[in-house]
């Protein structure tokens, strides 16, 4: 079929592709705007990581040499401890001592194990209380080769059994002692217990112009006294200090006109007390 074409007129056939033709060229402009929009975010995105990268490397490094400069500093001062001018040469030894071998606690102090940096205060202390007569033990080092050893010494209040003694604390512990002191005879753990009764029983014979010799505090609680003259007073385990003092008002009529010495007094009775000779064990 023929197409007449008269001057003038636009063909219907072909009416809408100019209008294609003309929109084609920005819709691909558009294409091509956002490619390169997406790209250059790509490219901003691809690129952000090397300062950040960078950044961490360089802490990295400083970190590294930090930890080289601990170490360094480290070996030296390990270095420096083992020198023999910080070996203990010296030792002053402060406290009222007298019992305690002044210089032997010095000479155990100058042999104990490391030097001025590496000496365990705590266990040369525990090592230092074994000498006799020492009942605690402070140290404090000295610049730079020395220790100060402040020393406390035991202060014995009796006799504890055959062979040890008991301090003021009611602690039990072993030295050789010549000198009088009372002697007690009782459970393990009972030292406090009976360091406290024996001040109060004196208090109590005071007007007797009396003290107490012995005591022997039996695994039941009994409580049996030896007094200075010779008496042994049986208390037992109930009223002791009650039964004691009563005991005191009546003493003078009982043994005005005799002397105590091997006599026993038990006072376990309610109603008054029982003399007879011999030894009483409660």
């Amino acid at each position: 079929m023929a197409v007449l074409t008269i001057p003038g007129w636009k063909s219907l056939g072909r009416r809408s592709r100019p209008a294609k033709d003309q929109d084609a060229p920005v819709r691909m402009g558009r294409r091509k705007g956002a490619t390169m929009g997406t790209r250059r975010r790509e490219e901003g995105r691809n690129g952000a990581w090397l300062p950040s990268m960078r950044h961490t490397l360089i802490l990295a490094a400083k970190a590294a040499a930090v930890g080289l400069l601990l170490l360094l500093v480290l070996a030296l001062l390990g270095w420096l401890a083992q020198r023999p001018m910080f070996q203990i040469k010296r030792a002053v030894v402060t406290g009222d001592l007298q019992q305690v071998d002044r210089e032997l606690v010095a000479k155990r102090a100058r042999t104990l194990r490391g030097n001025f940096f590496t000496v365990d205060l705590q266990a040369a202390a525990a090592e230092l209380r074994t000498i006799p007569w020492v009942r605690s033990v402070r140290l404090r080092r000295l610049w730079p080769d020395g220790l100060e050893v402040q020393v406390d010494e035991q202060h014995p209040m009796a006799h504890w059994g055959d062979d040890a003694l008991v301090n003021e604390q009611g602690e039990v512990f072993s030295a050789d002692y010549s000198g009088t002191l009372p002697r007690f005879d009782g459970p393990s753990g009972s030292g406090p217990e009976m360091v406290q009764a024996l001040a109060q029983f004196n208090r109590e014979l005071a007007p007797l112009k009396r003290q107490v010799e012995a005591v022997d505090l039996s695994e039941r609680g009994a409580w049996t006294l030896r007094l200075d003259n010779g008496l042994t007073i049986a208390l037992g385990r109930e009223k002791t200090h009650e039964r004691l003092a009563r005991f005191v008002g009546v003493y003078g009529v009982v043994f005005q006109n005799s002397s105590p010495q091997g006599a026993t007094v038990d006072l376990r009775y309610p109603n008054g007390f029982a003399l007879r000779a011999g030894d009483l064990r409660g």
